[in-house]
């Protein structure tokens, strides 16, 4: 990384955030980056700040592309108090041993049994018949929910529909999610 056209303190800044930054997938290295840090070096450290609380959301598919385009526009954080720190998670966090296949395997049994359990078909008459609005025919076994919940990433996701879903007749407690007794 060669930044020798910027003020030093200008420098200070890029080595300041550089392991952030490159955490988040941005490449220093790369001569439009270079060129637009140049062109906007007095707006650096705000637009840096605002990039990475920006980045909190989720990793970006084109990191550069974001970060140049906070210094273009000249993007403020929101909280300047507390600076911003890398997300909490980045996608290495998520390896559950599980192939690519099985993870998009769980996701989709995830995205049937939401939308299943949440959205009754719809019929084409006018009037919703009184039995159709209730979900209780739709609840999910305990043994889906269970694979469901052994995942880090569908976990959340399940646990809201949990919650959401009181007629499902299920409970979350610290040894997992168990079916309660009416």
């Amino acid at each position: 990384m060669d930044f020798l056209e910027l003020d030093p303190g200008h420098v200070d800044i890029i080595l300041q955030y550089q392991a952030e930054l490159e955490k988040l997938g941005v490449k220093l290295n790369d001569e439009h980056l270079k060129q637009i840090i140049y062109n906007y070096a007095h707006n650096l450290e705000p637009s840096i700040q605002a990039f990475i609380e920006y980045c909190a959301k989720g990793l970006l598919e084109k990191p550069n592309d974001y970060l140049i385009k906070a210094l273009r526009y000249g993007w403020k954080p929101r909280n300047i108090a507390n600076p911003p720190k890398l997300p909490l998670f980045t996608a290495s966090d998520f390896d559950t041993g599980h192939t690519p296949e099985q993870r998009q395997e769980n996701y989709r049994r995830l995205c049937d049994l939401v939308k299943h359990s949440c959205h009754p078909s719809k019929t084409p008459t006018r009037f919703k018949p009184w039995h159709r609005l209730r979900l209780y025919g739709q609840r999910p076994d305990l043994t889906t929910i269970a694979q469901f919940m052994a995942d880090p990433i569908l976990r959340p996701e399940i646990e809201r529909a949990i919650s959401q879903h009181p007629e499902w007749g299920y409970q979350i407690t610290p040894n997992g999610v168990q079916e309660l007794e009416f």
